[in-house]
């Protein structure tokens, strides 16, 4: 059987190779390559599944299953790491690196004690997290088919928290994250004579205004959202009132029903607004976003437990809400499950850059606790006495 340690040292291998070659999201074919090559010279049967994979190590009805997310960002480096990123524009900042080395070092681990696993464990090598509609939604099909998961486990790298530390919260952990995009459109005229025209930078600074009352005014204080707008473009010059305003941003809730409330109001209020200032509202409403990821209550006390055997009670948190989005939550919805954060900050450091920066450059040391956590929840679920 493999150990921890013994395999740690390949798992920063693995680690390496991805973080030397990102790709963009549905674009992960060298990736899907590499982690092929390493499945079939460890006998580890695999589909592929677009530009994503899943294995499979054990036999039998009861199933559960593990997920790595695999494509990079839009970022140039600025880690100074001897194997950076080696494609220009490109790099693993959100750490998906680390999870595909994590899950693939794990995979590893379980193949070696397959004789003991009553039970199938699903390996899942998940393009797209980074881009709408996402890869869970593509592979959810493929994974739902026999044997159904009866759990999946995930993890994401948090450099908030140290090295040798989880973060986890039953219910309600990530929050929904939902695109707005609108166009106001009305009639260009001279800025010198707006009554010619019916201006659409007006009507959609009065939009703007009145979406922060949907979550001052028509949400529970107690539950939390938050609405950005974060992108407004209209008009090219200082003397012509343009025809025409295009509008993004993002919501986040951790309350599924507020987060189809604030999109019907949206669509129900908005063109009143935009009517005043003989203007038209459009909404793309092109419904791709992301649901609250709900971790399972029993199966987070089941991780929290392993959690604490493996670590120590001192190194696994109580974690509070998070707004950032997770395509997890779509496989949430179908198998219950768990999502935690690993700590990945240098024990030296009190800080380190954020998720999504140039400068992100996790404590590789981590993988070990994220590997370790991986390999005991699949063997204790597929443990003789949980059979």
């Amino acid at each position: 059987m493999i150990g921890i340690e013994e395999i740690y040292p390949l798992a920063v291998e693995f680690r390496r190779y991805f973080h030397q070659h990102p790709e963009f999201a549905m674009q992960e074919v060298v990736t899907q390559r590499y982690i092929a090559e390493v499945l079939e010279r460890n006998g580890i049967p695999y589909q592929k599944v677009g530009t994503g994979l899943i294995a499979t190590v054990g036999k039998g009805e009861k199933c559960i299953a593990i997920r790595a997310d695999m494509d990079a960002l839009k970022v140039k480096e600025e880690t100074g790491l001897s194997y950076c990123s080696q494609n220009e524009g490109m790099m693993h900042a959100c750490g998906h690196d680390m999870h595909m080395a994590m899950v693939l070092g794990a995979a590893l681990v379980l193949k070696s004690r397959e004789d003991k696993l009553q039970g199938t464990i699903k390996i899942v090598f998940q393009p797209s997290e980074e881009k709408r509609p996402g890869g869970a939604r593509l592979l959810l099909p493929e994974l739902l088919k026999e044997p159904v998961p009866q759990a999946i486990f995930g993890q994401h790298v948090f450099p908030n928290l140290p090295t040798g530390t989880v973060g986890i919260r039953p219910g309600a952990f990530f929050a929904s994250s939902d695109n707005i995009i609108f166009s106001v459109e009305g009639k260009g005229t001279h800025a010198a004579m707006p009554h010619m025209g019916s201006d659409p930078i007006l009507a959609t600074a009065c939009l703007i205004q009145f979406y922060q009352t949907l979550i001052t005014k028509f949400r529970d204080p107690l539950i939390p959202a938050v609405l950005s707008i974060t992108s407004i473009h209209g008009g090219t010059c200082n003397n012509v009132i343009p025809d025409r305003v295009d509008v993004l941003g993002t919501v986040r809730t951790h309350d599924n029903s507020l987060r189809y409330k604030i999109f019907e109001l949206i669509e129900e209020k908005s063109n009143s607004i935009c009517d005043l200032y003989g203007c038209t509202f459009h909404l793309d409403k092109t419904w791709n976003g992301l649901p609250v990821l709900v971790n399972d209550k029993s199966l987070t006390e089941f991780v929290t437990k392993n959690a604490t055997d493996l670590l120590g009670e001192q190194h696994v948190i109580l974690m509070d809400h998070l707004t950032l989005g997770e395509d997890f939550a779509i496989y949430l919805e179908k198998i219950p499950g768990v999502f935690w954060v690993l700590g990945v900050r240098p024990p030296e450091q009190e800080s380190m850059p954020p998720l999504h920066n140039p400068g992100m450059a996790p404590d590789e040391n981590a993988m070990k606790a994220g590997i370790a956590l991986m390999v005991e929840n699949c063997v204790q679920m597929l443990s003789p006495r949980n059979v």
